[in-house]
């Protein structure tokens, strides 16, 4: 089985909860994927607070609270990297550049 969490979630802990649940509720073998933007540079920062401003706030994660939302699961490699990084291959337009969000798909054991 495949799950996937849909949706923003601006309170960290609700959507921890929302997941713990999912995660607990699904058989072993199932897998999580998911992906979060990222606190990760001091421009995506200044994004977050512009749009805030205009009246629509986005709660950028530490990359250590998105790999909070895997507990319970076993991360599939490459693991818990930058969107871009899952899987670095090239394609023919180019080569992906880095991102300030992660993504990670984990397997229920």
């Amino acid at each position: 089985m495949f799950m996937g969490v849909f949706g923003y979630v601006p309170d960290y802990e609700v959507a921890r909860s929302i997941i713990s649940r999912v995660v607990e509720a699904v058989p072993a073998g199932s897998y999580l994927a998911l992906w979060e933007g990222t606190s990760t540079s001091e421009a995506v920062v200044r994004g977050a607070e512009a749009q805030a401003a205009l009246g629509s706030p986005y709660a950028l994660r530490t990359v250590e609270e998105v790999r909070g939302w895997f507990d319970g699961t076993e991360l599939i490699e490459p693991g818990l990297v930058p969107l871009t990084q899952w899987r670095p291959d090239d394609v023919e337009v180019g080569r992906a550049g880095p991102i300030d969000a992660y993504c990670g798909v984990g397997r229920k054991p």
